[in-house]
């Protein structure tokens, strides 16, 4: 890794309080670089034990699934900073159901957390990032290339981010501004016990079954895509790649697929 790369940077990362945001924190604050962290709790973010005495750490409280919390949040950065470099779109939400057991207010604090709070935030930053040249990197799924059973709402919410990110690519393909969806597999966090489940109330399920990335493999890709302009959609593994692929080659083959694979989680009841 390019240590130099990180010097001096601006990087503003959201969901900073925990799993891969909080990952991301800890390895960027190695760097002599300055860290905007973005988190509902975001008092609780700690100071990092091998911080670089050049690191600048600003935190900033933001609900992204409020619009005037994430409009100040927007003021508040374009006070303290001239550019931002990189911007790890990382805070997320998950909800699991059947497509007709899910409340309709369970798709509207979804899309309110994955993609109208960071459509927001990303808007109103977009001036610092330009002019920096720099590089958006999101942190999105598998389950946005496909609609997954049982995560009809997530699915949905990820896919219009992706949707209206490739859009501002194109846009500013001249710009020299960068914008990456990067589709991470099963990692260590705490996703599946802070989601939503089909009536709203807080999920609270096992860890998915299978080999789990650690937060911390996760940054390092994340900070590898942040140095590359041209990365664009970005699978880990076998699976995200299989899925990438047969949701071209072969849809009917891929549904029976995620159908077998999948029914414990959305089966009726």
């Amino acid at each position: 890794m390019n240590k130099d790369f990180w010097n001096d940077r601006v990087v503003v990362i959201t969901g900073a309080t925990s799993g891969i945001g909080k990952a991301l924190y800890e390895e960027l604050a190695l760097f002599p670089c300055e860290l905007v962290l973005v988190a509902r709790r975001a008092a609780e973010i700690t100071e990092p034990k091998n911080k670089h005495q050049g690191a600048v750490i600003h935190k900033v409280a933001c609900d992204l699934a409020d619009p005037t919390s994430v409009l100040d949040a927007i003021q508040w950065i374009g006070k303290q900073v001239p550019k931002i470099d990189v911007l790890f779109n990382n805070a997320g939400i998950t909800a699991h159901g059947r497509f007709e057991s899910l409340s309709m207010d369970v798709y509207r604090k979804t899309f309110a957390t994955n993609f109208f709070g960071p459509i927001q935030l990303i808007r109103g930053l977009l001036p610092l990032l330009l002019i920096a040249k720099g590089n958006i990197v999101t942190t999105s799924t598998v389950s946005a290339l496909y609609g997954v059973p049982g995560r009809a709402a997530y699915s949905a919410s990820k896919s219009a981010l992706h949707a209206a990110l490739e859009s501002l690519r194109i846009e500013n393909l001249e710009s020299g501004l960068g914008v990456s969806l990067v589709c991470v597999p099963y990692t260590d966090t705490a996703l599946r016990t802070s989601g939503l489940d089909a009536s709203g109330g807080v999920l609270s399920e096992a860890p998915a079954k299978g080999k789990r990335k650690s937060a911390k493999e996760v940054a390092h890709v994340l900070m590898s895509v942040a140095k590359d302009k041209e990365a664009r959609l970005v699978t880990f593994n076998l699976s995200g790649k299989f899925l990438e692929w047969m949701r071209f080659l072969s849809p009917k083959i891929l549904e029976k697929i995620l159908y077998k694979k999948l029914y414990e989680d959305f089966k009726p009841h």
